[in-house]
Formats: C-alpha cells, sequence, structure tokens
C-alpha cells in the first residue's frame, strides 16, 4: 500500500483529535471493547497511537501498536517518549502476513478501507487473523458501508466526502478535511458483503455492525441536534469479530 501520510502526518494527527472522534468514534469503540484488563492487544493501522493508548487505559497488559507509515510511528513514538505507558510501536504492512505474536484482541481503525482490491482486503484479514488468538476479538472501524456521499451534511463535523470511482462492490472516496490546515486523503468505501466474505475467507465469524453513539459529554457541549446529521448519515461504523475456535 502507498504511504498517504508521509507527508500529513502532522495535519492527519490534528484530524484525529477532532470532535467525530472524540465525541462519536472514540466512546463507541470504548464501549464495545470493554473491559481489557489482562489482555495482550495489537492496533493496527495505529497512527499516531490513538486506540494504541485507549487499549492501554482499558487494562491491557502489553500493546503493540503497528503502522505502514514510518511518519505515523515516529510521531506515536514519540507521544510514547512525553508520555510513557509501555506501549512498542512498529513499522508494518497489515497486507503482509507478518506475525508479531499472539494477541487477545486487535483493533483497526480504518485499516481496512486502504485496501486496493477485493484479494488484498481479504490478505488484510487474514494477516490479522495470524495474530489473534482463536476465540480472539478484532474491532474495527470502518467507512459506513450504507453511507451517501457528496451531501453537506459533514460540513459541521469539518470534513466533506465525495465519490472519486467505484467497482462491482466498492466506491472510491476522498475525504477532504476543511479545518485550518486544509487535506485530502483517498480510501475504498466497501460493500457490507465484501467485508463478510473477506472476514469468512479469514477465519472469522459472528460480524457484528456496531452505529455511533453521542456521549455524554458532546451533547453537553453541542447539544442533540447538532449531531442529528451524521447520526442519519453516518460516516463510519464499529465492526467486530471473532476468530473461529479451533
Amino acid at each position: 500500500m502507498n504511504d498517504q501520510y508521509r507527508t500529513i502526518s502532522r495535519q492527519y494527527s490534528a484530524a484525529r483529535k477532532d470532535d467525530h472522534t472524540n465525541y462519536l468514534e472514540t466512546p463507541t469503540v470504548q464501549s464495545v471493547l470493554g473491559d481489557l484488563s489482562g489482555a495482550s492487544a495489537i492496533d493496527y493501522a495505529c497512527g499516531t497511537g490513538h486506540y494504541s493508548r485507549l487499549l492501554k487505559r482499558l487494562g491491557a497488559k502489553n500493546v503493540l501498536g503497528v503502522d505502514l507509515s514510518p511518519a505515523m510511528i515516529e510521531a506515536a513514538r514519540h507521544e510514547e517518549s512525553q508520555n510513557a505507558l509501555g506501549i512498542v510501536y512498529e513499522v508494518g504492512d497489515a497486507a503482509a502476513m507478518t506475525v508479531f505474536g499472539s494477541f487477545d484482541v486487535a483493533t483497526a481503525a480504518f485499516l481496512f478501507n486502504y485496501a486496493e482490491d477485493e484479494q488484498t482486503l481479504a490478505q488484510m484479514f487474514r494477516s490479522v487473523a495470524a495474530n489473534v488468538i482463536p476465540d480472539g476479538r478484532l474491532v474495527a472501524v470502518v467507512p459506513n458501508p450504507d453511507f451517501i456521499n457528496g451531501r453537506d451534511d459533514t460540513l459541521p463535523y469539518g470534513f466533506f466526502l465525495e465519490e472519486i470511482g467505484s467497482g462491482p462492490r466498492s466506491l472510491r472516496i476522498r475525504m477532504s478535511f476543511i479545518g485550518d490546515e486544509k487535506f485530502s486523503i483517498q480510501f475504498t468505501q466497501w460493500s457490507r458483503r465484501a467485508y463478510e466474505d473477506a472476514l469468512a475467507q479469514a477465519g472469522f465469524a459472528d460480524a457484528e455492525w456496531t452505529p455511533f453513539a453521542v456521549s455524554k459529554e458532546g451533547i453537553e457541549r453541542y447539544g442533540q441536534t447538532f449531531w442529528d446529521a451524521i447520526l442519519a448519515n453516518p460516516k463510519s461504523v464499529v465492526l467486530s469479530t471473532r476468530k473461529k475456535a479451533l
């Protein structure tokens, strides 16, 4: 996969601290993960370590963050040096069959949408499966397969999405951030069937799709009405699944 983030790691890191991430995405992921006391965890597409640090806060005894981008790993390691939690970060390609260890839980926020084709998508899931124990969990944040692109309803949350291509079971998307520093990234919005077929090939089962819910803090800060548009047309969802026991 190409490293889109080589030149925008600082801007992307700032974007991952926005209200959508803080009040919708992260609380929902935390709720799905639950208590991780004593668990070992691997965080794919860790970026600057947002979810790696959450895994630690939820009680994981050891956490490995993996990302394709050396720039992202450098930023994550810098954060670890400033606020040490005992997290290890490594550069790695989730599309390669690299075995980092045997983990109870894997997270992958916005990883699978960077698969360039269905073969790569299936390979990513197989790579994750190779690092998860039988009956271990995968909790991923993925673009909502049912999201309607091209509307202005995401502008209050600091971004805009538009279709720039399509395939039989996918859409190619450009996501433009419209904050103080404007930049864009491209990814694939896979269909629900494409995900579920790739999961089955990799040995995962019992897929669940959890919509984002607004945290109490988000409602207190902005009110319920502010969130109505993104809840009516959710940009992303949490996909959780378990590796089949042997």
